[in-house]
């Protein structure tokens, strides 16, 4: 068998008790990669299979493929730290260490390997306190999704659910942006707002839910605009006591609900208490118009369109879908986003730099016009409903391009943001 001299470099440990944790992170797993493949060098065979390295060391085969995984080189810093995630247990790591040395396997190699598992220990101690921690850190460290922090969000869903006592499937929210005159002639514009909960159940009979609020205002809070939205069904809402209730898309009887007032004016929308379980699960909408819909192109105080679609009820999927008439004066560049609103200030109050960013969750789609095959879970009539809006409010579908960004459980309280500048770049 034949060793690998040590690699030139900095101290490993050191690097560890570094304050940065990507820079300690990095350290520690190319010690790691580097450690292992000497290991595998000096194995006898040439097959790099997990089958044969368990059969030459004489180990499980997973920790067999947890050894290769951490000696694969990576293309880039946050694939060499991801296998970090991969690093066995102390008793895996004590089983390595004495297989590699019933192999024959030279002390300066075993010590290599040894020194790198320390070293991914001080890594723990040092920036995580434990490996749950550290897994934590290491999902979100290159800013992308991982199948691990979807079931994070998921196991957060249930949690949520069992707690609060409501879920659902699916929330979905609707903008609709097309070109009209006010009331002096003059070029304007409209918006209608589509919202509501798909699949909508209560776990426990006592409880009461938000559903909606009333009062409009720009991302500085201040009130812009028409201050009330006027619902697209005045009769549904006449018969709900104000709250804009539309029987399109909804299913099974209209939940009880009421409407009240904060001392700023603003309406509070909820449905009230009432049956639980499957059986009792509804799907409701609201669904109103808003004058105008957006800002004049080169207005100073609004360069930039910004919508902010916040979730505070356990969901299985979050859907924005966000559509601009084609006779719309031209528009510019479209951003989209997730922020989390812990700490009870709205994502759309908060300046960029403020807000608490969710990486890599949410997913951005641009449809064009083909908008009638645009489908949202549990709404199989979803395009056609959409085309029957857009008639009663005296627009076709087809005039449309539509924009959506999705969210898989997403965590709650957040918001999805939507922002697009007013005028072209």
């Amino acid at each position: 068998m034949r060793s690998r001299p040590a690699q030139p470099g900095s101290d490993p440990a050191a690097d560890v008790a570094a304050v940065d944790f990507s820079t300690a992170a990095s350290t520690v797993a190319r010690s790691l990669r580097l450690a292992t493949a000497e290991l595998l060098d000096v194995l006898p065979g040439t097959s790099r299979t997990g089958t044969e390295v368990a059969r030459v060391l004489e180990i499980d085969i997973n920790l067999a493929w947890k050894l290769l995984v951490l000696a694969r080189p990576a293309a880039t810093d946050e694939g060499a730290t991801e296998a970090l995630r991969r690093v066995p247990g102390p008793g895996g790591i004590r089983i390595l260490l004495q297989a590699a040395a019933s192999k024959g396997v030279s002390d300066s190699t075993i010590a290599r390997l040894s020194q790198a598992f320390t070293d991914y220990q001080r890594l723990v101690d040092k920036h995580a306190g434990d490996r749950a921690s550290l897994e934590s850190l290491l999902i979100h460290a290159s800013g992308t999704a991982s199948g691990e922090d979807l079931a994070i969000r998921r196991a957060a869903y249930r949690a949520n659910s069992s707690i609060v006592g409501v879920q659902a499937e699916t929330q979905l929210a609707a903008y609709i942006f097309w070109p009209e005159r006010d009331a002096q002639g003059q070029p304007s514009s409209a918006a209608a707002i589509l919202r509501g909960l798909v699949g909508f159940s209560r776990l426990r009979a006592d409880v009461s839910w938000i559903i909606g609020k009333g009062r409009r205002t720009d991302e500085r809070g201040q009130a812009y605009g028409q201050p009330r939205l006027t619902p697209v069904d005045p009769e549904t809402a006449a018969e709900c006591g104000g709250v804009p209730l539309v029987r399109l898309l909804s299913c099974g009887e209209i939940p009880p609900v009421e409407r009240s007032y904060l001392p700023d004016g603003t309406s509070i929308d909820r449905i009230l208490g009432g049956p639980v379980g499957k059986g009792s699960r509804f799907t409701y909408f609201l669904a109103e118009t808003i004058r105008p819909g957006l800002a004049k192109p080169g207005d100073p105080n609004h360069p930039v369109l910004k919508l902010a679609t916040s979730s505070h009820t356990p969901i299985g999927l979050q859907v924005v879908d966000v559509l601009f008439h084609r006779d719309l004066p031209p528009m510019g560049a479209i951003r989209a986003g997730l922020a989390s609103e812990l700490g009870g200030i709205s994502a759309a109050f908060t300046p960029d730099a403020q807000r608490l960013t969710i990486h890599g969750a949410h997913q951005f789609e641009s449809h064009g016009s083909d908008i009638s095959g645009m489908t949202v879970p549990g709404l199989p009539k979803y395009g056609q409903a959409l085309a029957d809006l857009c008639t009663r409010l005296g627009v076709q579908l087809s005039d449309f391009q539509a924009y959506r960004i999705k969210v898989a459980y997403p965590p709650i309280p957040c918001a999805i943001l939507f922002e697009r500048d007013m005028s072209p770049s």
